[in-house]
């Protein structure tokens, strides 16, 4: 009997809590985080994208990538009131405070979890104005962002376990 019992919990497939999609040095970078920035819009993806899990997870690596080196230089922390001021405009593209809620339930995420990605944001926002400054030209400065995130990527180990869907034929 025990065999039995022992053998059928071998045998009985186990339910997929998440998946980790990458691992940014030693930080994974799961499904769920993933599909939390894409449902609570923290994470624009723009209209037109073929793989939207694809570009979040890529905005995703580049963001990890970058909280490290914020962490390293330490810049000062947005004004509460920054904060504050995202997280209402966040809830009102939901319509509702309750819709919001929802949203947030639906995807796992806590407000502090969402207060947490807005003020690494703004901090990251603050590194990258005092790095590159703010008086390039516009089309220069991205450009020096994209090469300065490249060459964090080129120092890092970002082993990526997704794979995109197949073409649609």
């Amino acid at each position: 009997m025990v065999a039995a019992l022992v053998a059928l919990l071998i045998l009985t497939p186990a339910d997929v809590i998440d998946r980790i999609m990458a691992v940014v040095d030693t930080q994974p970078v799961t499904l769920s985080d993933v599909a939390a920035a894409r449902q609570l819009d923290l994470v624009a993806v723009p209209a037109g994208t073929t793989d939207p899990t694809g570009f979040v997870l890529d905005r995703l690596i580049d963001r990890s990538l970058m909280l490290v080196e914020v962490e390293r230089f330490q810049p000062p922390d947005p004004a509460p009131s920054e904060i504050t001021g995202q997280m209402d405009r966040l809830q009102a593209r939901f319509g509702s405070a309750g819709a919001f809620e929802k949203a947030l339930a639906m995807t796992g995420t806590t407000r502090e979890q969402v207060q947490r990605f807005i003020r690494d944001t703004l901090r990251m926002q603050i590194y990258v104005n005092q790095r590159f400054g703010t008086l390039l030209d516009p089309v220069e400065r991205e450009e020096s962002i994209r090469a300065w995130v490249g060459e964090l990527r080129r120092r890092a180990q970002i082993p990526v376990l997704y794979r995109p869907p197949a073409p649609k034929s």
